[in-house]
């Protein structure tokens, strides 16, 4: 070893000696760990529009502080430089509540100290459902349950659900499973509205899409851009150049065992748009023009049910891609539009105009809202804001889906650690409660997961079945196949219901007319007859 080796050798150990020794002189005063094992809820991504509302959250509950002090130092309320920062509105929003001809959940009904039973091995109970006894507001699913009972008498027409949500359905998770039972009672293929990319393409289980080539997509996550032509799942593509493509393959999921009769939908931009279509194993590439000139526009690309079709966008740059529908055409179909960190609240930038446009060919029944994961993200001493604001979201969508009833889907049980126990989040009874406050304040029906699943501590259990992820938050595939059933078993209690109440009134007017047209003359009750046969 040369002397400049043995220099950099001796200057090296030295380093890591002193290293050593400070770190033994440390150690009684480092924490015992750098990271904790999990990680926090605020590092979750959400969108910037519940980023916004939070901020303004703040502030609010700031100037309600100071009021309520300044009430209750002066019952005359003088005023003073403090008092110059409040508005009446401000005031009325302290002294006065709304109120509603409903019974809410009551925050401090569930005992959120509850141990689960366990068996003889020691494992867990699954618990049972919940009844909700509050409001559930089913009565307003009256349009969608009338189109469920057409269609089941005639085995005819078509019935589609919008499912929105965040992560919890990513991947169409829960949706394939609520998809799937619902097309086996009355009818109906395929996985439905499909986007050209998504966060999950590739662990989507009940349809495998890859792109590839050069994609530009915006979505509405980012807030509010009214320039941008958002399609139906708030997020539009673009071709960068000729490279960019798309390839689907049917997958195993009951019902959308093939791509059933897939329609392109795209918008305006280039009156020279051309895409190339390869299917299943055609040598032959066939040649579409994309040349619609309407904001929305479609291209049947067969009418056949098919198992792999490949779509090369090789002139199209410049051109608002939305995706492909894989529908049969008749029965029911629930197209999944999933976006992680979503709060809801980004559905308030979808355009109403475009949304109708995208209605005329959907024809939307029902729109499901399944959001919350991510609200819980971020604590709050209660979630009017978010009921407010969620408020004006579903006034928006009944306003761009005008025949379509909402259901709102409230959130699932959280669990977090407490004293070494994982317990439900203390946040919650308080966000399901407003949840259910939104659903009321706009004729919407309601429906708990949480009540679902058991109720208070289940997240724990429902982990234990490997239900629910190791979060504590979302549901595994399994659990995700089991809550998507019970969601559909939910829903098809209250349809059932209406259904034979249906059927009752039905002959109840076919006995009145009979009984009518006994009491009648020979001539009068032919006429009557042929006259009910008109109508």
């Amino acid at each position: 070893m040369s002397f400049k080796e043995q220099k950099q050798f001796i200057y090296a150990f030295t380093i890591i000696a002193a290293g050593s020794i400070l770190f033994f002189i440390s150690k009684p005063y480092l924490p015992n760990k750098i990271f904790t094992k999990q990680l926090s809820a605020n590092n979750i991504i959400v969108d910037s529009l519940m980023l916004e509302a939070i901020d303004i959250e703040e502030v609010e509950e700031e100037k309600e502080v100071v009021l309520q002090e300044t009430l209750n130092k002066d019952s005359i309320h003088k005023t003073s430089e403090i008092d110059k920062t409040i508005t009446p509105d401000d005031e009325n929003k302290i002294k006065t509540a709304h109120t509603h001809p409903f019974s809410f959940i009551d925050i401090g009904s569930f005992n959120l100290d509850l141990t689960h039973e366990v068996d003889s091995l020691g494992k867990y109970i699954l618990p049972k459902p919940k009844k909700l006894t509050s409001y559930s507001g089913k009565e307003n699913l009256k349009h969608f349950f009338e189109k469920l009972y057409e269609l089941e008498k005639s085995t005819e027409g078509n019935v589609r659900i919008a499912y929105y949500g965040d992560s919890m359905i990513d991947g169409d998770l829960i949706v394939q499973d609520f998809r799937s039972a619902l097309q086996t009672r009355f009818g109906g293929r395929g996985v439905g509205f499909v986007p050209i990319t998504s966060e999950s393409a590739r662990s989507r289980y009940s349809i495998k899409h890859y792109t590839s080539g050069n994609w530009n997509t915006k979505n509405f996550m980012k807030g509010r851009a009214d320039s941008i032509p958002y399609g139906i799942n708030g997020a539009v593509h673009f071709s960068q150049d000729s490279t960019a493509g798309i390839k689907f393959l049917a997958s195993g999921i009951k019902n959308s065992y093939n791509l059933n009769s897939p329609r392109l939908y795209y918008g305006k931009g280039n009156p020279n748009g051309v895409i190339q279509i390869k299917i299943d194993k055609d040598s032959i590439k066939q040649t579409i023009k994309l040349n619609g000139t309407r904001s929305l526009n479609t291209a049947t690309l067969t009418n056949k049910d098919i198992k792999k079709i490949k779509l090369e966008f090789t002139q199209s740059q410049g051109l608002p891609i939305y995706g492909v529908d894989f529908s049969n055409n008749s029965g029911v179909h629930v197209d999944g539009f999933s976006k992680r960190g979503n709060s809801g609240l980004p559905l308030s930038l979808l355009h109403t105009a475009q949304m109708k446009e995208f209605d005329k060919t959907l024809a939307y029944d029902l729109i499901i809202l399944q959001f919350g994961a991510n609200v819980l993200t971020r604590k709050s001493k209660n979630y009017t804001w978010y009921s407010n604001r969620m408020t004006k979201v579903v006034e928006h969508l009944k306003a761009s889906f005008p025949e379509a009833d909402i259901l709102i889907l409230g959130t699932a049980d959280r669990g977090t650690k407490m004293e070494n126990l994982i317990k439900t989040d203390s946040g919650v009874v308080k966000l399901l409660r407003s949840q259910q406050i939104y659903a009321a304040n706009t004729n919407s029906a309601f429906m708990s997961l949480f009540h679902l699943m058991g109720g208070a501590n289940t997240a724990q259990v429902w982990n234990a079945h490997k239900f629910m992820n190791n979060d504590y938050t979302h549901f595994s595939p399994r659990g995700s196949q089991k809550i998507g059933r019970m969601i559909y078993r939910d829903l098809m209690d209250d349809y059932d219901a209406f259904a034979k109440a249906r059927s009752q009134q039905k002959e109840e007017i076919e006995q009145n007319l009979k009984e009518e047209l006994a009491a009648l003359p020979v001539s009068d009750s032919l006429k009557v007859k042929n006259d009910s046969l008109k109508n």
